[in-house]
């Protein structure tokens, strides 16, 4: 899964056109990326099969620049395989028409009222899958959870999401750990802790929007890695990322350090994690921003694509990116840059029609890697 020899991508930003983030139906949360003042919205309880929505709101502006290697070439992946899994919940993957050729099961945490859920899953679904051979992916999106507003920090006063930089976030996250540990040789845990941070902020998309908007991307870290410590500490197989929305490589604002100058910012905590993550949802397609986003994060370590799926849910784009994915030349060019793994966000569009299922079906069989029992 890992290994050396990924370099550096150095090509020109794209300008942004549709920034999706993990939006829509079933399952799943929703908000648009923003630069500028973020919107607010009322965190809702969510379950295995309902997660609150959030409204959109306005969309960055390209600004051209040259991306700077951020670091060594770390990770490729040799195998030319990848491990395919599928959300939102451990109960819905496992009853999907394609179950039988994932090597991943993906659920979401989308704020403390899931506990309950997932305690129940601990007697019997979690060590299923994990007896299956399969992994486990657990992803945590945190934007609709808490208060917006100002919060003292060790670093100062920082504007954004309260929750995620709370006490009680870290007694949460142990209590996950706890549900979803698995045995030391066993399949791994994969968490994508904090997925889309660069919206919890007040201002987002950049790290030097305001000092109150660094203060609380600085106190962000220093959570994200007393998160993985616990991880690591409770749970012998958990394998720890941060979550990053994929369209950050679509622009470039080095004046704020927004754009793919926000990585750098970052590196510090990444080269700590155990591998690293990212969403692929652009509505008009994602097969660029996943080389793009494998490309730069692969300095780093193993990649995974972290939830994928055209945000306004087109069956179109859907397609047209599976098809150019399943193909020989794709999955060499994206594996030798780093990426492991890709979780589809749901199987939504599996089910729009016969060809949708067989093409899915396809792709897994050929470039997937098979439950290891």
């Amino acid at each position: 899964m890992s290994g050396e020899g990924v370099s550096a991508l150095t090509a020109s930003p794209t300008p942004p056109t549709v920034l999706a983030s993990a939006a829509g139906e079933i399952g799943r949360p929703g908000a648009e990326p923003t630069t500028g003042v973020r919107l607010s919205a009322t965190p809702s309880s969510s379950s295995s099969s309902s997660q609150p929505a959030m409204s959109p709101t306005a969309r960055p502006s390209p600004v051209s620049s040259t991306l700077v290697p951020l670091a060594l070439p770390h990770s490729t992946n040799s195998s030319g395989k990848l491990l395919f899994g599928l959300g939102p919940a451990l109960d819905s993957d496992a009853a999907s028409p394609v179950a039988d050729g994932l090597g991943m099961f993906t659920t979401w945490y989308n704020s403390p009222s899931d506990l309950g859920f997932m305690r129940d899953w601990a007697s019997n679904r979690i060590p299923q899958t994990y007896a299956s051979g399969r992994s486990i992916h657990l992803v945590v999106w945190l934007d609709g959870t808490g208060q917006v507003g100002t919060t003292q920090t060790s670093h100062g006063p920082a504007c954004g999401r309260d929750y995620p930089l709370s006490a009680a976030f870290l007694d949460d996250a142990r209590k996950l750990a706890d549900i979803f540990k698995g045995a030391a040789g066993g399949p791994p845990l994969y968490v994508t802790l904090f997925t889309e941070f660069q919206t919890y902020a007040c201002e987002t998309n950049a790290w030097a929007s305001s000092p109150e908007v660094t203060n609380y991307y600085l106190a962000l870290k220093d959570k994200y890695l007393a998160a993985m410590a616990i991880f690591h500490s409770v749970a012998p197989n958990a394998k720890v990322s941060l979550g990053w929305g994929g369209w950050q490589a679509r622009y470039d604002d080095p004046g704020k350090g927004g754009g793919r100058s926000m990585f750098p910012y970052f590196a510090d905590v990444m080269r700590q994690s155990d591998f690293q993550s990212f969403q692929a949802m652009q509505s008009d397609s994602n097969t660029q921003d996943i080389l793009d986003m494998t490309g730069i994060l692969g300095q780093y370590g193993p990649v995974m694509v972290s939830h994928f799926k055209p945000d306004n849910g087109s069956q179109n784009t859907w397609t047209a990116d599976l098809k150019s994915l399943f193909t020989d030349t794709y999955i060499r060019q994206v594996t030798s840059m780093g990426l492991f793994a890709l979780s589809f966000m749901d199987q939504a569009n599996f089910a729009a029609n016969s060809a949708a299922l067989a093409l899915v079906r396809s792709g897994i069989d050929k470039y997937g890697v098979a439950p290891s029992k």
